[in-house]
């Protein structure tokens, strides 16, 4: 197991809080600052107090000297009602300033939470594609929903280590103007079994390291099985789901009640220790110096109030380091996303719209890790408005070179051109927005067939959804009851595979792509379906550029081009003639 340093798991969590905005700091520290000295200033009133309910008329202590002093220079009768009065206003200060500490503390941290959240999103968002489809997306999920509130939690206990912190000093400060060697001998006293703490905090913080990867588990447990539900269905196997998340929750709250047995073992230490020094403050206080009464009894109050304030910063001391883990993983993750990142395009610029034709010029790829390219050499010339149909089994290259087509994947060697001009990092989140694109697995979103339709062109109007559907031959939307406002459910389960796929292709349309690519979107479909996709794929020939992926004859006859791949290879490219006639024929008839 990795060793973790407190210190230097630290350093990330002030290095985020030096990038916040200062002023809601600033008042947060502002608020503790002033409510401490407040409470402070107040308990040393309690000697004069007490002094003056003995009916004492002459100050016994220094302290109750020093305020006979302050009211006679500010005029104020030296009284026990006035005292009384002065503490009122102290206490009552104090609430107020603590009222707003919370409040400003609690913006404070949900903004954090919130700009660290929209951070790792963005970062998530701009990554390279192939970098993301390699990832785990149980890892975002967690670290969006579950360790980011991690962090805002302990960003809450270090505020709260902070106040608790600055009240203890005005606390330390009182006891000692009130007996210094006392104070000091208690000080010290407690700073030991502060000291003596250090292991539980140092298992706290591996203990909140081990929760981040429980935690991590569990999610990738969760979305697979709730992926996976229609075939846990089929094959009878919801059991075993069942034990997997069983045995990751366990995991998961093993390491809970870990951190819990550590976090009761510091309190009663604590506790204890607590114990021992205000015993030994008595007797000091009693045998040895022989304090007077009042002075005795304020001490007494202060430290009675200080040992449970001690007790509460180690508790917050210790959830804080616990959490701690959570922002390393931020952190990582963002830097890593960050060094997967697109280049950043002008969202002010139009999109690329193809005019004469695109041409790959000695293409090349290949995934890393893997012996052989996806793509070797691939010379391709795709005319405006045409369409070109590529075949070829499973592995030969095709979806990989629909990535390279459509820009999410940048080729390692050879050149994409639009209409002549290279196709840079610059220009590729520009030619993005000319391409739509239709998977064999439909996205749909659990929402209206109108919401779907509106992430291809925001500001479309109905009477744009309703020709994108006519061209899709989605016609059964128009006898749906609730026609463009009927919820397709989760996936779109509430709709047949040709409707789901009918309604991607609708949305793909609306956008007014200049390619079009349709990757295996029949090969799930029954005939009818299949023959209605078919047309409407024919009837949108000469109006803009598509590249239908396939593996069905049907389909692909009424291509201008047809390309067959084999091993990354472009190994026949022509006419439906040219590869009927080829030797690779026979083989994809049968495919």
């Amino acid at each position: 197991m990795k060793h973790f340093s407190i210190s230097q798991a630290a350093i990330p969590f002030f290095h985020l809080l030096a990038n916040e905005p200062h002023r809601p700091m600033l008042l947060v520290f502002s608020c503790m600052l002033l409510g401490s000295l407040s409470e402070g200033f107040g308990i040393t009133l309690l000697v004069p107090l007490l002094e003056l309910l003995q009916d004492s008329v002459t100050p016994t202590t220094g302290i109750a000297t020093q305020f006979g002093r302050f009211f006679e220079w500010t005029g104020i009768p030296y009284q026990s009602v006035s005292v009384l009065l002065l503490f009122l206003f102290l206490q009552a200060l104090r609430i107020v300033l603590q009222s707003s500490r919370e409040v400003i503390s609690n913006r404070f941290q949900f903004d954090l939470v919130d700009r660290l959240r929209k951070r790792c999103f963005m970062a998530v968002l701009r990554s390279e594609w192939y970098w993301l489809s390699q990832r785990n997306n149980a890892e975002y999920a967690n670290l969006l929903l579950t360790d980011i509130n991690r962090v805002g939690v302990g960003v809450n206990f270090f505020l709260q280590l902070c106040s608790g912190s600055a009240l203890m000093l005005a606390y330390s400060l009182a006891a000692l103007w009130l007996s210094w060697p006392i104070a000091l001998l208690v000080l010290a006293l407690g700073l030991i079994f502060v000291l003596a703490e250090n292991g539980l905090r140092r298992e706290a913080l591996l203990l909140g390291n081990h929760i981040g990867q429980t935690s991590h588990s569990l999610h990738s447990v969760v979305q697979e099985s709730l992926t996976g539900m229609k075939l846990a269905k089929i094959l009878g196997n919801e059991e075993r789901h069942l034990y997997k998340f069983q045995q990751s929750m366990q995991a998961f709250r093993l390491h809970q009640l870990d951190f819990q047995r550590s976090s009761s073992r510091s309190r009663a230490r604590m506790q204890l220790g607590s114990v021992v020094i205000l015993v030994v403050l008595l007797y000091v206080g009693i045998a040895v110096w022989r304090l007077p009464i009042a002075e005795l009894a304020t001490l007494i109050f202060v430290f009675a109030r200080l040992m449970p304030l001690g007790s509460q910063l180690q508790q917050q001391l210790h959830h804080w380091l616990h959490t701690l883990p959570a922002l390393t993983t931020a952190n990582r993750l963002l830097a890593e996303c960050r060094s997967a990142a697109e280049p950043a395009g002008d969202v002010s610029l139009p999109p690329l719209c193809l005019q004469h034709d695109l041409t790959l010029n000695l293409v090349s790829f290949i995934y890393p890790g893997r012996e052989h390219h996806a793509l070797s050499e691939i010379n391709l010339r795709l005319p405006a408005k045409s369409t070109t149909a590529i075949i070829g089994a499973s592995g030969a290259g095709k979806s990989t070179l629909a990535d390279v087509l459509m820009g999410l994947l940048r080729p390692d060697t050879g050149s994409i051109c639009i209409d002549g001009k290279i196709l840079d990092d610059a220009e590729r989140l520009r030619w993005r927005r000319s391409v739509a694109y239709v998977p064999q697995e439909t996205i749909l979103f659990n929402d209206s067939i109108r919401a779907n339709l509106l992430w291809a062109m925001p500001h479309a109007t109905d009477d744009e959804h309703w020709q994108a559907l006519d061209k899709a031959a989605a016609d059964f939307v128009r006898q749906l009851p609730h026609g463009l406002d009927t919820i397709v459910g989760d996936q779109g389960l509430r709709l047949s595979g040709g409707e789901r796929q009918r309604i991607a292709l609708a949305r793909a349309l609306l956008g007014k792509p200049s390619l079009l690519i349709l990757d295996e979107a029949t090969s799930a479909l029954d005939m009818d379906n299949e023959e209605r996709i078919r047309q409407a794929i024919v009837n949108l020939h000469g109006d803009l550029t598509v590249v239908a992926i396939g593996h069905r004859m049907a389909t692909l006859q009424h291509a201008d081009q047809v390309l067959v791949m084999e091993a990354g290879n472009i190994v026949v490219q022509g006419s439906w003639s040219d590869v009927q006639e080829s030797h690779y024929a026979h083989s994809l008839f049968a495919a």
